[in-house]
């Protein structure tokens, strides 16, 4: 790390050392052609380097170029293309000036123009970073889950399912811009039976502009799938197997059909794997439900087996030019099997509990999700869109304890039933007016309407009847809730270098209880509130840019933090949720700087009540342990962010990201007040060799530093990852090798009760290894495009640049 971190400090201090390409663009009338888009491309593959807009004055400048055999390009809307002569850069001759350019009157009929670009993996949004998850070696053969834990300022926590975005757990996840309002542990099953091949890109967005829900106080992360509006039939197809300590496999097909009038695409994917984890804990604390203060050894082994099916279809269709009306539906499938065996000891004064058992089960997830969609363009100036969304996840768990501990609340034979039904509809309605090139306004309606419904429960065996083991083990829950909203975003560009944004988002929503056993569980609540967001754009020349930014966003608690489930984890233990939950409150403030693909942030966030998981908390029943989530009093953060990529020569590309900052947070639940301040860093990298024969490798990794959550430390941990690709002769495919966590690195150590004493005076230390600790992840995978999709390619990519900007 010490290697890497110099490394990147000289990158940052020789960025002026390399070459500049300068030039002014007119028209054949002699008028400066601005803000045309001006590219570099290598010679001769013509992949895309970097590109820049022209200024007013038609002025351009492309700094921080490495020496290399280019072509300039330069497209503009009602122009024609322009390319150059290739020309060199190199020590001898480290500038190029193209002099005046002068563009010509676009014709009807463009030519057929092969450009092969490639994007860069991470380019800066508005709101944060967007991942162009093609762009990588390691896409194909990978769930989306996998590629989110090898993205910029993503954490994933494989022990808890949990998903954190730049240091900050309160992250919620959209598809396609539609917000999945599923439990973290639910929306982690769902991303890693999802294949990466039918995903475009990931926007981490760390500050959302008001268009988007005010909900997540770390930010959104929407994952955007393919799609394909070419003319013709085309598609693609995929298979990946692997092995780690158990089998993988994994298939994928896509196909489109668009005509003038219609586009219909259907979609199938399959995910399997068998997997391992091993989890290792030893420590003490006072359980009074097996008789006072214990020494504890405890390891738990995991084997799991997920099969998921996919199912996805599409149709759209255009009357004519202004108006599109469309639906699809996506439903899957997902099995899980758990089998776990756990053992350990726990030491008393006067005796040692030795503990055994195997729990076996299965969790069966349906997800159904259909749409219906309409966009018109009203007129030149004015668009409107209206959607309608209805999701369906059912959930049903059963899984059977054996155990030769039976000196506590539970019995030898137990058995932990979990399901859930929840069902939500959404209506959106947004709409846009262009009322100048200075001024334009955004603005929508938003409603969401959620009933779910959640039996969970702890029983023994007695006789041959299954009782509830006692109070505060089981529970049956039926919820409801509504969200409406409505936002306004006024976008003002008064010259050609400031653009301010300015929106506010108001949401009113109200959330109760119409069920339970339990009358703590009884809810209702509701929050009124409005959240403001700002963006200023400053562009300083063709390359450099400044924003600040300053936004506002909640996190509401879900059900299943509230109250919705009981299941067992250990003979002492159990997870719940926690009626009481506040919702949370967060301030963002932003300022950002971009000189040409080099991005930088640096960002400040204040959270309020801020909603920690898995805290040790004592329960209803005297002695027994619940593992709850919990409000702490405020979260501070000030991170850093930073994203260079480098192009050394024409064959090596190199991104590195890193993610670092100062965190202090306060909590007053437990017996004293415990505040904490510490700073912590991501960081990651990709390297990528393109070599002779379209044979291309790549290595990717992260580190992730130690970090502090609550009364916990968890230790730093990282992983390099190898890919190695081979495009076959003939259009006839894609050929990839995968190896994840290549060194078996990948452990997460941490310590419980270092920064103060809980209700249990709990002092443990945890070690979780997963599979690719016992041997690397291998996968093999092959892919290739159907029908007429190349050709289209072909033909349409001299315009694709103008296509975007209409």
């Amino acid at each position: 790390m010490k290697t890497l971190s110099t490394l990147l400090i000289a990158m940052l201090f020789n960025l002026s050392a390399h070459s500049q390409i300068s030039g002014k663009l007119v028209s054949t009338g002699g008028e400066a052609v601005g803000f045309a888009t001006v590219s570099i491309l290598k010679n001769p593959d013509s992949s895309a380097v970097r590109s820049v807009l022209s200024d007013e004055s038609g002025n351009f400048v492309l700094n921080g170029l490495p020496n290399g055999n280019y072509i300039l390009k330069v497209s503009s809307l009602g122009y024609a293309t322009w390319f150059s002569h290739s020309f060199v850069l190199n020590a001898a001759q480290p500038n190029y000036n193209a002099g005046i350019i002068i563009l010509t009157a676009a014709s009807k009929q463009l030519g057929e123009v092969l450009i092969r670009a490639r994007k860069p993996l991470v380019q800066q949004l508005a709101g944060g970073l967007q991942v162009n998850v093609q762009s990588s070696l390691m896409a194909k053969g990978s769930s989306v889950l996998q590629v989110l834990q090898r993205s910029p300022g993503v954490v994933i926590d494989p022990q808890h399912s949990g998903i954190s975005l730049n240091g900050k757990s309160g992250v919620m996840v959209m598809l396609d811009g539609k917000l999945l309002r599923l439990t973290t542990a639910q929306v982690s099953a769902l991303l890693n039976g999802m294949s990466a091949d039918d995903v475009d890109k990931i926007e981490l967005l760390s500050t959302p502009p008001a268009r988007y829900d005010a909900d997540g106080n770390a930010g959104l992360i929407n994952i955007v799938s393919k799609k394909n509006k070419k003319t013709g039939t085309s598609g693609s197809v995929s298979a990946s197997a692997g092995y780690g300590k158990g089998e993988k496999g994994s298939t994928d097909l896509n196909l489109n059909h668009n005509s003038r009038k219609w586009s219909q695409r259907l979609s199938y994917s399959y995910y399997r794997s068998r997997s391992y984890a091993l989890l290792q804990a030893e420590g003490t604390e006072n359980v009074g439900i097996i008789g006072g203060q214990t020494a504890f050894h405890y390891n738990g082994e995991s084997k799991p087996l997920s099969n998921y099916h996919g199912f996805g279809g599409g149709l759209d269709f255009r009357p004519d030019s202004a108006i599109t009306i469309g639906g699809s539906v996506y439903y899957d499938i997902t099995i899980d099997q758990n089998n776990n065996h756990n053992f350990g000891n726990y030491l008393l004064p006067d005796t040692n509990l030795v503990f055994d058992s195997q729990l076996a089960g299965n969790n069966h997830t349906r997800y159904l999700h259909p749409s219906l969609y309409l966009e018109q363009n009203i007129s030149k100036d004015q668009k409107l869109n209206i959607d309608l969304d209805y999701f369906s996840h059912n959930s049903n768990g059963l899984t059977q304890i054996q155990s030769n501990f039976s000196n506590s609340l539970f019995g030898e034979i137990q058995r932990n039933v979990a399901n859930a039904n929840i069902k939500v509809g959404v209506v959106k309605l947004d709409y846009t007016n262009t009322f100048s090139k200075q001024l334009r306004l955004e603005s929508g309606l938003k409603s969401t309407y959620t009933r779910s419904r959640s039996t969970a429960g702890i029983e023994k065996l007695v006789g041959d009847k299954w009782v509830n083991i006692g109070a505060g083990t089981s529970n049956d829950l039926g919820t409801k809730e509504f969200i409406g909203a409505a936002y306004t975003i006024i976008n003002w560009q008064p010259d050609s270098l400031f653009n301010i944004s300015a929106g506010a988002r108001y949401e009113y929503s109200r959330n109760s209880t119409d069920q339970s056993l339990n009358a703590a569980y009884l809810i209702d609540r509701r929050l009124s509130k409005l959240f403001p967001s700002v963006f200023l754009t400053r562009k300083l020349n063709t390359s450099d840019e400044l924003q600040l930014s300053y936004t506002e966003r909640v996190t509401r608690p879900s059900f299943a933090d509230l109250a919705s489930y009981v299941s067992y984890n250990d003979p002492v233990s159990v997870f719940t949720g926690n009626p009481g939950l506040k919702p949370t409150i967060t301030h963002n403030l932003k300022l950002a700087f971009n000189r040409g693909d080099y991005l930088f942030a640096l960002m400040y966030s204040r959270d309020i009540n801020p909603i920690l998981g898995t805290q040790i908390m004592p329960g209803p029943t005297a002695g027994l342990v619940y593992l709850i989530p919990e409000n702490a009093d405020l979260q501070n953060n000030i991170t850093f962010q930073a994203t260079i990529p480098i192009k050394a020569t024409p064959w090596w590309e190199m991104s590195y990201g890193f993610l670092g900052g100062v965190h202090h947070y306060e909590i007053s639940y437990f017996p004293q007040l415990l505040k904490k301040t510490y700073f912590g860093y991501n960081l990651n990298f990709t390297e990528s060799f393109k070599l002779p024969r379209n044979y291309a490798l790549e290595l990717s990794g992260y580190y992730n530093s130690s970090a502090y959550d609550s009364n916990y430390r968890s230790a730093g941990n990282g992983v390099v990852n190898f890919g190695f690709k081979k495009e076959l002769s003939g259009q006839s495919g894609t050929l990839q090798l995968s190896v994840s966590d290549v060194f078996s690195t990948a452990i997460y150590r941490g310590q419980m009760g270092l920064l103060t004493t809980d209700a249990f005076n709990s002092k443990v230390r945890v070690n979780y290894n997963p599979e690719s600790r016992s041997f690397p992840i291998i996968k093999l995978s092959y892919s290739r495009s159907l029908g007429s999709n190349n050709k289209a390619s072909r033909k349409n990519s001299g315009t694709n640049d103008e296509q975007k900007r209409l």
